[in-house]
This record gives C-alpha cells, structure tokens and sequence, in this order.
C-alpha cells in the first residue's frame, strides 16, 4: 500500500467508526474499468499510423525537459515501453523537438520499418491509426512509460475531416481487468523479453 492509499485508508476508518452503516465490501469479482472507456483527450498517449508514431504532449509531460528515449518491445506481452536516455545513448531516439532553452514539442517519428513489423505482429489494418493510453512503471529504480498495445482505440478517417473511433470487440463482455490481477498487469521486468528497437529509420 503506498503512501497515498495510506492515509486515504486511515481517513476511510475514521469514517467508518463514526458510521454503523458503512458496508464492507470484497472486491473479488470486482473490475478495474479501462480508462480507454472514457474521454481522455488530456492523457498520456501514443498514435501509430503504418509510417510513423507519435508521442502526445501529455506524455512527454511525464518526462520533464527529455527530448530522447528508447523504445522496448515485448513480443510476446504485446507491450510497449517508453524509457528516458541521453541523446548519445546507443538506439536513443528523439520523440521532442526543442530542448535547452527553447520549449520542448511533440514530433512525428517517421518509422515505416518499425511500424510495419508493430502492424504485423499486432495484425492490425494500415489502413488505421491506433492509439494507446499509456502508464507510469518502473523497471528496479528505473522510471518508464508503458503502452499495453492490445488495449488501443482505432480510428478510421471517414474523408469528411472527421474521424470515428473504435474499440477492440473482446471488450464488449467486461468493464477491465479483474482487481486481483490490475496490479501484476502493469509490473514490468526489462530482463524479460523487451527488445530495444534501434533507430527509427525511414526505409
């Protein structure tokens, strides 16, 4: 429990003891509902289209004044993670224009390489865009972002100036994630199956 959920959990007994009516509640069976099922304009995301992707600037918020990262890739958990570096670190790319003095902006990080092999292994339709709320982690003393690429919104481009957005049918069925396991959902291990994706080429 961390400190936040401490206190709040002191402050929840309080009330508790003050009331004879407050109901304990088991939270077996319970789900921790998506956020993609809500408007989230201002969170943490990021857009992939079959050429390029591109970080929004809630996300780059996260990491005050970074201008590069590196990008890991869990094949097989279908994950992606956002880890800060320096810009001569070897695979560093940049996802921020600016830097210094000037106020850091979000850019497109042209990719069709790597685009293309996230579109084959996620089997996904070029002719969309996905997009992917993202989430602070943290590898041993390490802080990164992660994307679960399974939970996406996809968007289709009706040519009207206006696009329509969709969500995976599997989630018809449930609200999110049973309690029990939302925790162990977002725990990464970077010795486990992450692949450094190198340089986001062109080609």
């Amino acid at each position: 429990m961390n400190s936040v959920n401490a206190a709040l959990f002191e402050n929840i007994q309080e009330q508790i003891q003050e009331s004879e009516k407050a109901e304990i509640v088991n939270l077996a069976g319970f789900q921790v509902t998506k956020a993609e099922l809500f408007a989230h304009t201002r969170e943490p995301a990021v857009t992939v289209w079959e050429n390029r992707i591109k970080f929004n600037m809630a996300c780059l918020r996260k990491f005050p004044g970074i201008t590069h990262i590196q990008l890991l890739v869990h094949p097989e958990q279908k994950r992606l993670v956002i880890r800060p570096c320096e810009e001569d670190t070897p695979d560093s790319l940049r996802w921020a224009i600016g830097g210094g003095e000037k106020d850091i902006k979000n850019r497109d990080m042209i990719c069709r390489v790597f685009a293309a092999k996230l579109f084959e292994l996620m089997k996904w339709n070029t002719k969309y865009r996905y997009k992917m709320l993202g989430t602070a982690a943290v590898s041993g003393n390490e802080a990164l972002y992660l994307f679960k690429l399974n939970d996406f919104e996809l968007f289709v481009n009706t040519g009207k100036r206006k696009n329509i957005s969709y969500l995976p049918l599997d989630w018809r069925d449930y609200f999110g994630v049973p309690v029990e396991e939302h925790e162990d959902a977002y725990k990464i291990d970077l010795a486990e199956g992450y692949i450094s994706t190198g340089k986001v080429g062109t080609m």
